[in-house]
């Protein structure tokens, strides 16, 4: 393999990780973002016990980024459908209400910021359902009938560190309507990243298991907070900096083998 080739493929490589960088910092606002990390692998020509050419390098290649599943700060919003995860697990995203999808499709993020709407079902940005307990959406009924006939407006929902939720009507008339519940994976590493903060099941993933927040090794909630991203700018600009160093070496040793070559055609 050519030196031009192997400069190439250290190229490609530094373009590939300042690309991941790159994504990482933009999405530093962004609830329950996950940063990544660029992966490579080095090629290399092996050398069979009868062969006679000697093994030499032949660069480098990417493989699939590697996300950081760590702990994002939590921000305090107050919210009371604003959740976040301390510690294991993932909310689960459920199809559009009013769909019938042939086959029922999961997403999974740790993004928490849920609101009402409308109907009274509990969803996210996108519209899509909170799942609950049985893994089916959770509604909270709008109004609730008193004992003299009267309908009472929600006043107040409550979400405790275990996942159910309170609704109080009126002044004091509290019932509980669902329990969140959670889900993990063996290895959360092979997820498949679809954006929005969400991730999808996949075969290297495993797939998941499902409990409450604070049982076994799940994590409890955190209602009224959200989860940040766990991009440390700090971190992202020292491994940006490094990699432009590497992008540069690179391009002279380009720059060099050109001008080798011009010189012996000349």
């Amino acid at each position: 393999m050519s030196m031009l080739s192997i400069i190439k493929t250290g190229i490609n490589a530094t373009n590939k990780d300042l690309a991941v960088i790159s994504n990482n910092i933009a999405n530093v606002s962004t609830n329950g973002f996950k940063r990544s990390e660029a992966q490579f692998e080095d090629m290399f020509f092996s050398q069979h016990n009868d062969s006679t050419i000697k093994a030499t390098g032949m660069g480098v290649k990417n493989i699939k980024p590697r996300q950081s599943f760590s702990q994002g700060s939590l921000h305090f919003t107050n919210g009371s459908l604003d959740l976040a995860i301390m510690g294991e697990g993932f909310f689960i995203i459920g199809d559009k209400i009013g769909t019938t999808p042939q086959v029922p499709t999961k997403k999974y993020t740790r993004d928490g910021s849920f609101q009402l709407d409308r109907l009274g079902n509990i969803v996210n940005t996108d519209g899509l359902p909170l799942l609950g307990d049985g893994e089916t959406p959770i509604n909270v009924p709008v109004t609730l009938q008193s004992d003299a006939g009267l309908p009472l407006v929600i006043s107040e929902i409550k979400v405790n560190d275990s996942g159910t939720i309170d609704v109080t009507y009126g002044l004091d008339t509290t019932q509980t309507v669902g329990k969140i519940l959670i889900a993990d994976f063996v290895n959360e590493h092979g997820l498949k990243q679809l954006g929005n903060s969400q991730f999808e099941e996949t075969p290297e993933s495993g797939i998941p298991t499902f409990g409450f927040p604070k049982e076994g090794t799940f994590g409890k909630l955190m209602p009224g907070h959200l989860e940040k991203s766990n991009t440390d700018i700090t971190d992202e600009l020292v491994t940006m900096l490094r990699t432009q160093h590497a992008f540069n070496g690179c391009s002279k040793i380009l720059q060099s083998d050109i001008d080798t070559v011009k010189r012996l055609i000349g």
